[in-house]
């Protein structure tokens, strides 16, 4: 059992984060304007939910080349790298909290309590913060990185379990599964600013990169919301395949790429016209997916075939199938490279 069965609170047995461990671009220049000296990571970093580990694979061969240990019992769900590539953090939803890896070492330096079924994370475009996403809370907790402690919990939708940040920062987006809607938090206030109603069961969530636009993909509807965060209005949706789970943008933002549970595809979709260009066959239950550190290959987590599929963004085709560890469930490469 995987984060995408869960899709109505008729499933809700099958959420890991109320059964506690039952697992059922170009970048904007000012994004960076105030960011640290970046070193450049060309790692692909993978949240293996079963074996409690993070598989590190070096893009330029497709091969994993270490292999972290987490907690034993943690479930890793959520990852996410930051902006200068020296640290990686995962969510620990059955432990309520969050580890924190150094890259040089491939080692975890910290494991800190964040909250109740830590799902998702995201680092803001400084490196400052860490948002991370608490679905058995309800909340959305600001994680200051220098520090390591929680400085701020905000209430959002009911399940949050996806979640990104604007290129300028000044926006947080979660997506809540079972509100069926974006929270879009202010973070100079820590207030919610709106509210946006989406389809069922929003999974996966991500943002244009501009801005300009935000993506659900909703998985009992077998499509993804497209969202003007100018006015924070779905303006429309765009098509994806059965059981719509993780959602990527490609490199400026003209593709748009959605990995389909059910289907064990890709749907490559032009969100302007909101039509499907080719549908990419990967492993099994895909859940979520990246855009690669070179911009020409997205990597998708196959859940039950432990495996991470390469897409060649040109030919839309599976270039190479890379072995990880026990359900892959979430990836993450350093932002803005």
């Amino acid at each position: 059992m995987t984060r995408k069965k869960l899709r109505s609170t008729a499933c809700v047995a099958k959420d890991r984060w109320i059964t506690r461990g039952v697992r059922c671009a170009i970048p904007l220049a000012m994004a960076w304007a105030s960011a640290p000296a970046v070193a450049r990571n060309n790692n692909v970093y993978v949240a293996n939910a079963f074996a409690d580990s993070i598989s590190v694979i070096n893009s330029a061969t497709n091969t994993v080349t270490a292999t972290i240990s987490v907690p034993t019992g943690s479930d890793p769900q959520g990852i996410t790298v930051s902006p200068d590539g020296r640290t990686v953090y995962v969510t620990d939803v059955a432990i309520d909290a969050m580890s924190v890896i150094d890259t040089a070492t491939n080692t975890v330096t910290d494991t800190v309590p964040v909250g109740d079924g830590p799902e998702a994370a995201v680092t803001s475009p400084d490196g400052s913060i860490v948002y991370v996403a608490n679905a058995g809370a309800n909340t959305v907790a600001f994680f200051d990185a220098a520090s390591r402690t929680v400085i701020a919990s905000v209430p959002v939708g009911q399940a949050p379990i996806a979640i990104q940040v604007s290129p300028d920062g000044r926006r947080v987006y979660a997506s809540n599964l079972l509100g069926n809607s974006v929270s879009v938090i202010d973070t100079g206030t820590r207030t919610v600013a709106a509210t946006i109603p989406v389809g069922p069961n929003p999974y996966g969530l991500a943002v244009g990169p501009l801005g300009a636009r935000l993506y659900t993909a909703n998985y009992d509807t077998n499509d993804s919301t497209v969202i003007d965060t100018s006015t924070n209005t779905a303006i429309g949706s765009a098509p994806a395949g059965n059981g719509a789970d993780g959602v990527a943008v490609g490199p400026l933002g003209t593709r748009l790429y959605v990995s389909n549970d059910l289907d064990n595809t890709v749907s490559v979709v032009n969100p302007f016209t909101r039509s499907l260009i080719a549908t990419v066959p990967v492993g099994k239950d895909p859940e979520l997916l990246t855009i690669g550190p070179d911009r020409l290959h997205a990597y998708v987590t196959n859940a039950t075939s432990d495996t991470v599929s390469v897409i060649d963004l040109l030919s839309n085709k599976v270039v190479a199938t890379i072995g990880v560890g026990h359900l892959p469930v979430a990836v993450a490469v350093q932002p803005g490279l």
